[in-house]
């Protein structure tokens, strides 16, 4: 029994450090991608940021070993722990592109994001036409209904908005592709965020009916993988994401 109140002893000590350890590595982190740290510059010793931090110096080590698998940093003996430039970090990982989303100035990481899409969302929508189950199919007309609730609130239109690509991404019945996207999930937040409240900033001072526009482009996304008509979905997912592009380009601009 004592053995047992041990264990149960060791594993919430171990489940707090790790705690602490992630809560450290997300702050260090977003120090560094949000351009806090800038590339070169070191991070204070083991012992300085325990003492700043006011964790254990086995917590502050295990956080600097995930920004070292994030590729963030790089040590050696002479230097210390040195924040690396950003063309070395792994942009793949969800933590990495969620602190550059994140940031307040957002606007060049999410125009490559939706760069990104449009290489590969495409391909997977025209995947969807040919591959869509009747279960598929009613997910999607399901996920879609849901946008058409959300037009008037940026926060529920870019969490329906990722439910109705995640339905035509589970269509497609590549998990690979997926699986990519999936990586990018928090990014893609903010980026559908900002581009609805564009829209409707537009649509308040000189475009109205802007964002009836994006639903019905969603509407012929829909339309054509349901019906299983691949050129003319892919040919919609691509002008769709192209007015994504415009927006955060026009956005990026001012």
């Amino acid at each position: 029994m004592l053995k047992q109140e041990k264990r149960g002893e060791w594993r919430s000590a171990d489940m707090a450090m790790r705690n602490l350890s992630d809560q450290l590595l997300h702050e260090l982190g977003r120090e560094i991608v949000c351009g806090e740290r800038e590339p070169g510059s070191t991070l204070p010793k083991v012992e300085t940021l325990s003492e700043m931090r006011g964790v254990s110096r086995t917590v502050v080590r295990e956080a600097i070993k995930g920004l070292h698998a994030r590729r963030l940093v790089e040590s050696s003996t002479r230097t210390g722990t040195a924040v690396r430039e950003p063309e070395s970090w792994l942009w793949w990982d969800p933590d990495v592109i969620g602190w550059a989303a994140g940031a307040d100035d957002n606007r060049t990481v999410l125009l490559q994001l939706s760069e990104v899409r449009m290489a590969m969302e495409p391909a997977a929508v025209k995947l969807a036409a040919r591959n869509a189950t009747p279960e598929d199919v009613e997910a999607i007309r399901h996920a879609f209904d849901k946008l058409t609730y959300a037009l008037d609130d940026e926060t529920v239109w870019a969490e329906a908005d990722g439910h109705f690509h995640e339905a035509i991404l589970d269509a497609s019945h590549n998990m690979l592709m997926a699986s990519l996207v999936r990586t990018l999930q928090y990014g893609l937040v903010q980026s559908r965020y900002k581009t609805m409240k564009a829209l409707r900033r537009q649509q308040e001072r000189d475009s109205p009916g802007r964002t009836a526009q994006a639903l019905e482009m969603h509407r012929a996304v829909m339309e054509a993988v349901c019906s299983g008509q691949e050129d003319t979905a892919h040919h919609a997912m691509t002008h769709l994401l192209e007015t994504v592009v415009q927006l955060l380009e026009e956005e990026e601009s001012r």
